[in-house]
C-alpha cells in the first residue's frame, strides 16, 4: 500500500523542533507502554519480528481492514516468519541475546519455532494484558495525530477524509500496526546516525529526563531548549529507567560522548540535540522526523483511521499530552 503523501510542504526549519519534541514525547510514550515495567531490548526484538510476521497484511489495505478490530487478530497461516539472524542483524544486536530472548519467548508460549524462523502467534496478541496495552497505544497514537495537526505537521499529506469508515469495533490492531511500521523508521534513522537503535533510544529516554523539570509553555520555543532549563540525568537513572544493566548503559553513553551527541554537566549528562540543527545534515535529521510522522498519518489515513478519529473528536487525553503552546484567543 502506499503512502497518501502529496508532496509535502514541509513547515520552516524552526516549527520542525515543535514537531521533533511532539515526537519525542510520543516514540518514547509507545515505548514505556509496550516494555510494561519490563527492559527495552524484548520489546525491540519482538516489535521486529512481529513486523516481519504480519507484512502481508500491512501490505494489503483490504487484510488491514478486515483484521483491525481487537476481536480481529490475523490467524497464524497469514503470518511470516523471520530468522533470528535476520532480528538480530537489523537490530545490530549480537546474535546470542536475540536468541535467548526469542527461546525465553518461545518457552513461554510467546513465539513459535518454525523450519523458515519464528513468529508470534495470535495467541500472544490476546487476552487482558495485552489488550490494555494495545488500547493504551492506540489511544496514544490517536492523540499524536490531534496534536501534529494542531502543530500543522501535516501540511501535503492526503487526509482522505469521506467520513468515518465501518469498522467491527475500534481499529485498534490495525493502529498498533502502524505504530509498529513507524517505530522501525525511527530505529532506521538511528541506526544510520549511531549504528544501532540502542544507543538512540537511550539518547532519547535522556532528553526527556533532562525536561521533565521544563515548564511546557517552552516546548513551544523555535530552538533546541538551552541548558538552563534542562537538568542532567545520571546513566545510573537512565539504567533504571530503560531497565537496562547500568554497565549497558554506561558504555553506550561512552559512545554518545564521543560522537557528540550527549556531553557531561554537574550532576550528569544533557543530551546534545541541538545537533540536529547545525548545518545541512543536522536539518536533515529534523526533516526526516517529519516525513516520518507524516508517513504515520498517511498511513492511518489510507486505513481510514484519520476518518474514523475526526467522527469522534478530540478527547481529553488529547488535551493532556498536547506540546502545542497556549494560543490568543480571537474576538
Amino acid at each position: 500500500m502506499g503512502d497518501a503523501l502529496s508532496s509535502p510542504t514541509s513547515p520552516t526549519a524552526p516549527r520542525w523542533w515543535r514537531i521533533g519534541r511532539a515526537s519525542l514525547d510520543f516514540i518514547l510514550d509507545i515505548i514505556k507502554l509496550t516494555r510494561d515495567g519490563g527492559d527495552i531490548l524484548t520489546p525491540l526484538i519482538n516489535t521486529v519480528i512481529i513486523e516481519a510476521n504480519v507484512a502481508l497484511i500491512n501490505q494489503d489495505p483490504e487484510l488491514s481492514r478486515r483484521y483491525a478490530a481487537l476481536d480481529a487478530p490475523p490467524p497464524d497461516e497469514l503470518r511470516r516468519p523471520i530468522s533470528i539472524n535476520a532480528v538480530a542483524a537489523s537490530l545490530a544486536l549480537p546474535y546470542e541475546t536475540v536468541r535467548r530472548r526469542v527461546a525465553a519467548g518461545i518457552a513461554a508460549g510467546s513465539c513459535v519455532a518454525t523450519a523458515k524462523g519464528v513468529y508470534v502467534p495470535a495467541s500472544a496478541l490476546q487476552g487482558p494484558a495485552w489488550t490494555a496495552i494495545a488500547v493504551a497505544r492506540y489511544e496514544r497514537l490517536r492523540t499524536f495525530y490531534f496534536e501534529l495537526k494542531a502543530l500543522s505537521a501535516l501540511d501535503g499529506v492526503s487526509l482522505a477524509l469521506p467520513g468515518a469508515p465501518t469498522f467491527d469495533g475500534r481499529p485498534v490492531r490495525a493502529g498498533n500496526r502502524a505504530i509498529t511500521e513507524y517505530t522501525l523508521r525511527v530505529m532506521e534513522g538511528i541506526m544510520r546516525r549511531l549504528g544501532d537503535p540502542l544507543t538512540g533510544f537511550i539518547l532519547l529516554e535522556m532528553a526527556r529526563a533532562n525536561t521533565e523539570v521544563t515548564d511546557r509553555t517552552h516546548y513551544g520555543m523555535d530552538a533546541p531548549l538551552p541548558d538552563e532549563l534542562r537538568a542532567p540525568v545520571t546513566t545510573l537513572t537512565l539504567a533504571r529507567r530503560l531497565g537496562l544493566p547500568p554497565e549497558t548503559v554506561r558504555r553506550h553513553v561512552a559512545k554518545l560522548d564521543a560522537v557528540g551527541f550527549c556531553r557531561k554537566a554537574p550532576g550528569g549528562r544533557l543530551a546534545a540535540l541541538e545537533q540536529l540543527g547545525q548545518g545541512p545534515g543536522g536539518a536533515h535529521g529534523l526533516a526526516d522526523n517529519l516525513q516520518n510522522v507524516q508517513r504515520l498519518v498517511a498511513k492511518c489515513a489510507a486505513l481510514g483511521l484519520v476518518g474514523y478519529w475526526e467522527a469522534e473528536g478530540p478527547g481529553e487525553m488529547d488535551a493532556v499530552f498536547s506540546v502545542v503552546p497556549p494560543q490568543p484567543k480571537r474576538s
